[in-house]
């Protein structure tokens, strides 16, 4: 990879960012994401149900973004000389696993609860709660951020050597993951707390990935080498 393609992965960071917050945006807007989920599953299928075609439409443009995060992760991976590794298209995946049930599964329970009798109504709220539990809560948060923390982790350390900042930013987001999965798995183990920081892990992961962006943008007095960046000085034949 030369390096002015190198700097174009700058632009399709920011790019992600984009794809990401435009329907998440919407989703606040039209649905209340996401208290919405702590509403008993009567509201959140109604909830659906009011949004029409425009709410399935942003659901589906979440699920994409957060698939287009499977090829980014490779190409930042090379653009710092990195080995090829796994765990972000892994993450990305979950997670879109888990966003998509939003698109195929829950239209198809929120049209069958809309005047259902009781026996039918108590079925369909087992249903979504059965299908919430393994698609979001377990692949698409547990999994998706467990995933995404380990590819951040692996990317800050090996920025160490060539940006101290921005490895210590990226590392900084580590505990919020932690943290965050108290949430998902308090659903499970009912006596353990759930704090609800992942919201902030998102914040601070995307500020790092646009920091990240943009240093590959405007890094100036380097040489590509071996796949990544380094400062001429530190320049390094591939092994």
């Amino acid at each position: 990879m030369n390096g002015a393609r190198g700097r174009t992965i700058g632009p399709i960071v920011i790019l992600f960012i984009l794809a990401l917050n435009l329907p998440y945006a919407t989703l606040i807007e039209l649905f209340g994401y996401d208290d919405i989920l702590r509403e008993p599953t009567g509201v959140t299928l109604a909830a659906f149900r009011a949004g029409g075609p425009p709410l399935l439409l942003a659901w589906l443009g979440f699920a994409a973004g957060a698939l287009l995060f499977a090829p980014l992760a490779g190409l930042l991976e090379r653009a710092i000389g990195l080995r090829a590794g796994w765990t972000g298209q892994a993450s990305a995946v979950a997670q879109t696993v888990g966003l998509a049930r939003w698109v195929f599964i829950v239209p198809l329970l929120a049209e069958a609860q809309k005047d259902a009798p009781p026996p039918l109504a108590a079925t369909i709220d087992l249903l979504y709660r059965a299908q919430h539990q393994m698609f979001g809560t377990f692949i698409g948060e547990i999994l998706g951020q467990i995933l995404l923390a380990a590819w951040t982790a692996r990317v800050a350390r090996h920025l160490w050597s060539l940006n101290r900042p921005l490895a210590l930013m990226g590392a900084a987001t580590l505990p919020l993951w932690v943290l965050g999965l108290s949430e998902p798995l308090a659903t499970v183990f009912r006596s353990l707390p759930g704090i609800e920081v992942t919201p902030l892990a998102f914040i601070g992961w995307q500020a790092w990935l646009l920091w990240f962006g943009g240093w590959l943008i405007w890094r100036k007095g380097s040489r590509l080498c071996g796949g990544g960046y380094f400062p001429p000085q530190q320049a390094q034949h591939p092994t």
